[in-house]
């Protein structure tokens, strides 16, 4: 099952959602979530909802959003409703699809070896590239976990992930699909077109002083000073720690000890073997007898490359010569490891019989570490105990300073407490938010409705805590004339732009219709005409808005848009032009793994619709 549960455990998509995991845990940073988190919310499916539910779907919805949109999206600049929204549907997928995966012995060793093999190799628990598990107790703890319940969440997502991706692999697209696609795609039309250039017609607009006074007192709303708020806060580090490790007798000597264990296990073991699966035969005794005709047959001098081709059951590893990679003791069973103990590069096992297969194993290659020193290695493991240590300790901090929160103390309380000194800011906006901490979490806080004056928070940033507390809020004010007349002046040149383009509008078109359309490119230099031939779909020639829309009427019919820059384009559709069919053919390749992308992502959405609305929703302590 192994190796075929290997098959399933690639591609994008779940390297996306293991490694959205593996960050550090980011929260709403707002009242989002309610309130303090509780024991349960409640349960979907019959699987429950815990808190540690909670926070990884917070993270993967905000992680996917940031996947589309890039890594500078804040996904907290969205509706509150439109954040629960998207968390809500993120815990029911993962519920129902945990749901099946489990029903269906999806949670076995094997998943549970493949997420530890995903911490082992996650940078975030590592160490000069080798993976520390102090730093990944640490790492986990402060997010709420201890390192089991950790390894079962990231165990849930991938046996979760695993059965979504074998519903949604079973695609196929017909040749005729492609072709009609091509056909399509390939579309091109010939058009004339009339464009009004907005820019150049409002700089053409000229105001009166007395215009734009009017204009003031008329839209005051519009001219009202911005909200300013002032905070006091408090940052504490890591480093802030350092000096309170203290370096237990002994510890040094045992690190060292722990290195050269884990150098051992990092000799690199490179192996392929040859599988017989024992239901693949009619009884146990059957399967045993075809596993000894292959040690045979290697033991005549068979080549073992060509013995994995016609003998092994592993249809995964068969087209790579029955390549496993490099062993590793978490992931590969006892008892390979204890055959590759006895063999040497290029040798074979003896046969290794596991509860469902045979396998015979060959060495292919064996790469051994390099040992350093305890007096190379002394400065290292000191630095990586106080680094550890000391995030431990800050964490430790966070705790009391939420219990001097939750017992209304003031931050300069907090401050005298831990010896912290207090900086203060004023005048803070939040459309120019400006500020030395670059965390979107301290950005909500500051400039929430539901903040209070002289009420603290605790925020952990990860690799910092920060306590935050308004001091003031002033409020939005009336501005003189005199210091936004400029603005008013733009505003109402805006205003006259829209104006004058539906006029305008109107105008060309009776002139259309009247034949009378030179007198207008002769009067006004912002409106001009043009003709394009074979402009396809997706071309830069005109506004993508434009054109899209201008695929949808039919031969002889015209359309006017506004295009998102402001412009405005009449569209007279001439002629629509096929592709040929030798053209098709030449681009069928192309459009069939696009075809085949498509249909899966079509079959994806269905999946996800259908366990959204069968999904058995049963949430409490969390308001959606």
């Amino acid at each position: 099952m192994m190796e075929s549960l290997r098959n399933f455990l690639t591609g994008p998509r779940l390297f996306i959602v293991i490694a959205a995991c593996a960050l550090p845990f980011v929260f709403l940073g707002t009242s989002s979530l309610g309130s303090t988190f509780q024991t349960s919310f409640g349960s979907i499916n019959g699987e429950n909802i815990s808190e540690a539910d909670m926070q990884a779907a917070s993270n993967i919805t905000i992680q996917k959003f940031k996947n589309i949109y890039g890594d500078d999206f804040d996904f907290n600049e969205l509706d509150e409703a439109i954040q629960l929204d998207a968390i809500k549907q993120e815990l029911i997928s993962q519920k129902v699809l945990l749901s099946e995966a489990r029903s269906l012995g999806f949670i076995n060793q094997d998943t549970i070896k493949q997420a530890k093999k995903s911490i082992i190799r996650n940078p975030a628990f590592q160490v000069d590239g080798v993976f520390d598990e102090g730093v990944y107790g640490a790492q986990v703890n402060a997010a709420g976990y201890t390192k089991d319940s950790y390894i079962d969440m990231m165990t849930d997502i991938m046996a979760s992930e695993l059965y979504r991706i074998a519903l949604a692999s079973s695609t196929f697209v017909t040749e005729t699909e492609v072709k009609e696609l091509a056909q399509i795609l390939e579309q091109s039309v010939d058009i004339n077109f009339i464009k009004l250039d907005s820019e150049i017609l409002k700089q053409q607009i000229e105001n009166s002083e007395e215009e734009i006074k009017d204009y003031y007192d008329s839209n005051q709303i519009l001219f009202y000073s911005e909200e300013e708020r002032s905070f006091k806060y408090l940052v504490l580090k890591p480093e802030d720690y350092k000096n309170s490790v203290i370096i237990p007798e002994g510890y040094v000597e045992s690190a060292y000890n722990d290195y050269l264990s884990r150098t051992n296990e990092r000799t690199e073991i490179r192996f392929s073997h040859i599988m017989i699966e024992k239901a693949n035969y009619d009884s146990p005794e059957e399967a045993f007898q075809r596993i000894t005709k292959v040690a045979d047959e290697l033991s005549n001098g068979a080549s073992f490359e060509e013995m994995v081709m016609v003998y092994s059951d592993d249809i995964v590893s068969k087209d790579s010569g029955g390549d496993l990679e490099y062993f590793d003791a978490d992931i590969f069973p006892e008892e390979f490891g204890i055959a590759l103990d006895d063999i040497s590069v290029n040798e074979v096992s003896s046969i290794v019989e596991l509860e469902e297969t045979f396998h015979i194993l060959k060495m292919t290659e064996f790469n051994e570490a390099e040992v350093m020193s305890i007096e190379e290695m002394q400065d290292g493991i000191i630095d990586n105990l106080v680094s550890s240590e000391s995030l431990a300790l800050m964490n430790d901090e966070y705790d009391l300073i939420d219990e001097m929160i939750f017992s209304k103390e003031t931050i300069e309380s907090i401050g005298e407490s831990l010896s912290k000194p207090i900086i203060e800011v004023t005048g803070k906006k939040e459309t120019n938010f400006n500020f030395s901490i670059d965390d979107s979490r301290v950005k909500d806080f500051i400039f929430s409705p539901d903040s209070e004056i002289a009420a603290p928070v605790v925020i952990n940033l990860d690799d910092s805590i920060i306590v935050i507390s308004l001091t003031s809020i002033k409020e939005p004010t009336l501005q003189d004339y005199k210091d936004v007349s400029g603005e008013a002046n733009k505003l109402l040149s805006e205003s006259k732009t829209i104006e004058k383009k539906n006029l305008l509008v109107a105008e060309l078109d009776t002139a259309k219709a009247e034949n009378t359309l030179q007198s207008f490119f002769e009067a006004y230099n912002f409106i001009t005409e043009e003709s394009f031939v074979e402009v396809k779909r997706y071309s830069s020639l005109l506004p993508q808005e434009v054109i899209q829309e201008v695929f949808k009427i039919a031969p002889g019919n015209s359309i006017t848009v506004d295009s998102r820059s402001g412009d405005v384009y009449i569209v007279d559709l001439i002629n629509v032009n096929k592709p040929s069919s030798e053209s098709i053919d030449m681009l069928y390749d192309q459009y069939n793994n696009f075809s085949e992308e498509r249909v899966s992502s079509s079959i994806s959405s269905v999946i996800n619709q259908e366990i959204f609305e069968s999904a058995k929703v049963n949430l409490n302590n969390l308001v959606f």
